[in-house]
C-alpha cells in the first residue's frame, strides 16, 4: 500500500526493521552525529531521535542510507525500475531539455500528469510563524564535527525563482545558522543560484528563496539528481516516485513548495548584503572544507507541521547517506550521460571516493584516443565535473569491482602515455585542492589499446584454448587434485 507522508514512510520502515527510534535525550551538538555515523558505516537503520536536548522537535538521519531503503522511498522493487522508466522516456537525439521535450513526444499524456500539482493548502503550513515569532534555535539543527564552525541545516532544498522568467531552481545547499532569522548559503560561484543572484543583483531587487526540509524524499532525490542545467525538478521527483508533487505557495514570498514538506523557511537574499565567511564544515570525504564568501539569507517566515521531524544528512569518513543516495541517484539516472557519451557501458563512482572523487567509466571501444575523448566529455557533464581521478577502462571490466578495474590499469595503462590532464573549475568540497581559483582532474586510459596508440602489436591476455579447457575439465578426475574449483571448465581455477 502506497504511503502518502514521512510519518506513513517510515511507519513502514518501522514495520521491516528499518527505522531504530531513540528514545533516549541526546544533544543536537555531536552526539547525534556520532551515534549516526556509528550506524551508517555498518549499513544500519535510519534513525528516528524523539528527545532532543533543549529541542521541541524529533531528528530523523540516515533515512536513505542504503539501496533497499531508497527503492522503499520509491515504491519500487529495484533501482533498475526506475533507471528502466526513465530510460524508455529519452531518445538519443534528445541531449538537452530532455524533460521538455519527452513531454512532447509519445509519452506526452502520461508524463503531463507527473507535473508538479498546485493546491491551496498544505500539511507544511500547519503552524506558521512570522516576524518576531521566528526563532531558527527552536530547530535541532545539527554540528556534526568538533571543527565545524556552527550549526548547519544539510538536508535543505533551497528553492529560487529566475528573476527574468521566473522559473523556479530546486538544489540542495549547506546553510549556516547565524542567528535567531538568518542563514549563511554556501554554493560554488559558477552554480545556478549564483547565476540567479547575479539577474536579481543587476535588477537591484531581492531575491526570494525558501528552504524546504523533509516531505517525500523523491524531492530531496530529485533535487540531488545528475540532472541537465534547466531541468524541472519538481517533475522529476513525480517520475522517481511516479506521482506528482503537490506544491503551495509560500506566505511571505512568491514561490511555491512541496506541500507535504515537514518545515519551510521562507526569506530573501539582498544582493547588496555583503556576504559573509561559511566557515569549516565536513565534506562528502569526512575532512573539514573552508566555505566561501556566502549570502545570507534573511528568514520571513517558518512554516511547518504540527508534528514535525527534522531530517538531517551526516557526512564521516566512513560510508554515510550522501553517498549511497549519490551512487544510486547515478545508476539510476545513466541513461541521461548515455546521451552525452554515446560509447558509455557502465560507470561507478566509489564509495572510497566519496561518491565524488573518484570515477570508474567502462566504454565500448573502436578506435584510437577515445578514452581521452570520454574522459572530457565525462568532465563535461556537470553531475561529474568534480571527480579528479577518473579510471577509463573497456567494457568486459566490471566498474563496481575496484580490482578488475586496478588489473587494467596494471595492464593496460603505460604512465607516459596514458595518464593525462585537465584544469576546470574548483572544488568546495575537495580537502586537497591545491588552488580556490582553478582545479585540476587526472585520467588514466586503462583499455586495452589498438592500433596508432602503441608502436608495436601484442597477442593479447594469454588464455588457453576452449578445447584445451574442455579436456582438462572431462580429465580433472583422473589428475588426483581433488574437486575442481569455480568455473568447470577452467582448469586454473
Amino acid at each position: 500500500m502506497p504511503y502518502h507522508s514521512l510519518a506513513e514512510l517510515l511507519e513502514k520502515l518501522a514495520e521491516v526493521g528499518e527505522l531504530a527510534r531513540v528514545e533516549a535525550a541526546v544533544d543536537a551538538n555531536l552526539e547525534i552525529a556520532e551515534i549516526t555515523d556509528r550506524v551508517a558505516c555498518v549499513g544500519g537503520p535510519a534513525l528516528l531521535f524523539s528527545v532532543i536536548e533543549g529541542r521541541r522537535f524529533p531528528v530523523l538521519t540516515n533515512l536513505l542510507g542504503t539501496d533497499s531503503r531508497i527503492c522503499r522511498a520509491l515504491e519500487v522493487e529495484s533501482l533498475r525500475e526506475v533507471a528502466e522508466r526513465i530510460a524508455g522516456l529519452v531518445h538519443p537525439s534528445d541531449p538537452e531539455g530532455w524533460f521538455e521535450r519527452i513531454l512532447s513526444g509519445p509519452a506526452r499524456a502520461a508524463l503531463r500528469k507527473l507535473v508538479a500539482r498546485p493546491v491551496k493548502t498544505g500539511a507544511c503550513q500547519q503552524v506558521v510563524r512570522l516576524g518576531g515569532d521566528i526563532d531558527l534555535g527552536d530547530l535541532p539543527v545539527l554540528r556534526a564535527w568538533p571543527g565545524e564552525t556552527g550549526p548547519t541545516v544539510t538536508a535543505g532544498l533551497l528553492i529560487a525563482a529566475d528573476a527574468a522568467t521566473g522559473r523556479q531552481h530546486v538544489g540542495r545547499y549547506e546553510l549556516r545558522v547565524l542567528d535567531r532569522n538568518r542563514m549563511a548559503v554556501c554554493w560554488h560561484s559558477h552554480e545556478e543560484p549564483a547565476r540567479l543572484l547575479a539577474g536579481y543583483a543587476e535588477r537591484r531587487s531581492k531575491m526570494p528563496v525558501a528552504v524546504v526540509l523533509g516531505g517525500d524524499p523523491a524531492a530531496l532525490l530529485a533535487a540531488m539528481a545528475p540532472l541537465p542545467p534547466g531541468a524541472d525538478v519538481a517533475a522529476v521527483a513525480g517520475l522517481l516516485r511516479n506521482k506528482p508533487v503537490d506544491v503551495v505557495k509560500c506566505r511571505s514570498v512568491e514561490l511555491e513548495v512541496p506541500a507535504d514538506a515537514e518545515f519551510v523557511l521562507e526569506g530573501a537574499i539582498d544582493p547588496a548584503e555583503p556576504p559573509v565567511q561559511f566557515g569549516w564544515l565536513a565534506g562528502p570525504a569526512g575532512h573539514y572544507c573552508a566555505g566561501p564568501p556566502s549570502p545570507v539569507v534573511r528568514v520571513t517566515a517558518m512554516t511547518h507541521r504540527t508534528n514535525p521531524v527534522y531530517p538531517a544528512l551526516v557526512r564521516g569518513r566512513h560510508a554515510h547517506e550522501e553517498i549511497a543516495i549519490r551512487r544510486a541517484l547515478h545508476r539510476v539516472f545513466r541513461p541521461l550521460a548515455e546521451l552525452a557519451i554515446p560509447e558509455l557501458a557502465d560507470y561507478d563512482l566509489p564509495a572510497f571516493g566519496a561518491a565524488r572523487h573518484w570515477g570508474f567509466v567502462a566504454i565500448r571501444k573502436d578506435h584510437a584516443g577515445q578514452a581521452r575523448r570520454v574522459a572530457q566529455a565525462v568532465w563535461g557533464l556537470r553531475s561529474l565535473m568534480f571527480t579528479k581521478f577518473l579510471v577509463i577502462v573497456d567494457e568486459e571490466v566490471d566498474v563496481r569491482d575496484a580490482e578488475q578495474v586496478w588489473s587494467a590499469v596494471a595492464v593496460h595503462a603505460d604512465p607516459r602515455r596514458d595518464v593525462f590532464f585537465s584544469e576546470g573549475p574548483p572544488d568546495l568540497w575537495d580537502p586537497a585542492a591545491a588552488s580556490r581559483s582553478l582545479g585540476c582532474r587526472v585520467a588514466i586510459d586503462a583499455t586495452a589499446k589498438v592500433p596508432g596508440e602503441r608502436a608495436e602489436e601484442r597477442p593479447g591476455a594469454a588464455e588457453t584454448s576452449e578445447e584445451v579447457r574442455r579436456r582438462v575439465s572431462e580429465r580433472w578426475a583422473r589428475y588426483g587434485l581433488g574437486p575442481a574449483k569455480g568455473d568447470p571448465l577452467s582448469a586454473t581455477e
